[in-house]
């Protein structure tokens, strides 16, 4: 096993900041070099964090402020030339996203500018990859250091957003759609985008705030959910690897993880060098994902899917009663299967959705969640889901 294979764990009950900042000084000081490694002296860094919209801190939709801070301070304290926050959220601005969240506030203490990315350039892939560059945002490719810092959540479409997929928010604005098109209801290709894309990027560290996560209707209009810790690792696959087995998932029930393992990743927790506190007391069995089985239903029935597809999969639905008409989902959906009457609540072309659940995970009420057909819920009786 390589060291940066390690993820570095800490029990963190609340965001009590003394107790954050311990954690995650404890952790980065663990690790070979500690700060001065991660952030050389004069270094350009960009922290990444998961802005996905406007919610406050309470709502657990991005990193939590103290958390930030934090890491702030670490860069600061190593000697960083300049440090920029930035992120390219489903929809509102990077700084309605931190303001919101109470990031900004944090920013505006230490003079950090918060940025929305605009601009994107080209970067080359490493050799063998199946995608051979990529278009990301402008700060992220001139970065000297990029720390990524994920929130522990549900996706309805990847099972789990964490540290892989956070570094989806460098692709700006409307070309995440495009991905998302391309990809249709292929998850395994689209998971192989984020591997590649955030391998490409190679953050120098991934800061994962699990203290209080995302469960049910994530990644977007959860539940919050008391998590308890803090981890940290500079290598993505091995963080998103021991955070999903803590949530009580196998690496082949998460897209990201199933991909990984492919390319040739460890992906099995007991594989991997844990370093900090027990993990027995921080894993729990009972989270509620976003979807409980593949959008394409169970493999037994592939094969003639065009005869039962609409019966044993999970699709997006629309209550009535939470639409506001806001038409954010319209503007967010890949395949433009959205529609929007002169009356009541937005409705889906369902023939036409490839079922990426933007529309799920962008709503901001909470409007949209992802529904099992009345057959999946009858072979899961069965047993025969997978």
């Amino acid at each position: 096993m390589q060291p940066d294979e390690a993820v570095y764990i800490k029990n963190v009950p609340d965001y009590d900041y003394p107790r954050v900042k311990q954690a995650l000084d404890g952790m980065i000081g663990a690790m070979p070099g500690g700060w001065q490694a991660i952030v050389p002296g004069g270094a350009r860094v960009l922290i990444k964090p998961n802005f996905l919209k406007p919610a406050p801190a309470q709502a657990a939709v991005s990193p939590h402020p103290a958390v930030m801070r934090a890491v702030i301070e670490g860069c600061i304290a190593a000697g960083a030339g300049h440090i920029v926050i930035g992120d390219s959220p489903g929809y509102g601005s990077a700084g309605r996203v931190a303001e919101a969240c109470g990031v900004l506030q944090v920013a505006r203490e230490f003079g950090i500018e918060v940025v929305n990315f605009s601009q994107s350039v080209t970067i080359e892939a490493p050799p063998g990859f199946i995608h051979r560059r990529f278009e990301v945002a402008r700060e992220a490719a001139e970065a000297d250091v990029i720390i990524n810092v994920p929130k522990f959540k549900t996706h309805a479409m990847m099972v789990l957003t964490l540290a892989v997929k956070n570094l989806y928010g460098v692709i700006v604005g409307r070309q995440k759609a495009r991905w998302h098109f391309q990809s249709g209801r292929d998850y395994r290709h689209f998971a192989r985008f984020l591997l590649e894309l955030a391998w490409t990027l190679k953050p120098v560290v991934s800061i994962l705030d699990a203290v209080v996560g995302m469960e049910g209707n994530g990644p977007s209009s959860g539940t919050p959910r008391r998590l308890g810790y803090l981890a940290a690792s500079k290598n993505m696959v091995s963080l998103d690897a021991v955070a999903a087995h803590l949530a009580g998932f196998s690496p082949q029930q998460v897209y990201t993880l199933i991909e990984a393992g492919r390319m040739g990743f460890t992906v099995a927790a007991h594989e991997l060098a844990c370093i900090g506190d027990p993990l027995d007391g921080l894993r729990i069995r009972d989270l509620k994902p976003a979807g409980q089985m593949s959008v394409e239903g169970p493999a037994f029935l592939r094969p003639v899917s065009w005869l039962v597809n609409r019966f044993v999969t999970t699709r997006p639905r629309v209550d009535a009663a939470l639409c506001r008409r806001c038409g954010i989902c319209l503007e967010a959906c890949p395949a433009q299967c959205m529609i929007l009457a002169d009356k009541g609540p937005v409705a889906i072309n369902t023939k036409a959705c490839i079922r990426c659940f933007c529309c799920q995970e962008l709503c901001p009420e909470g409007a949209v969640h992802a529904h099992d057909a009345f057959g999946v819920h009858l072979l899961r009786r069965l047993g025969l889901e997978g």
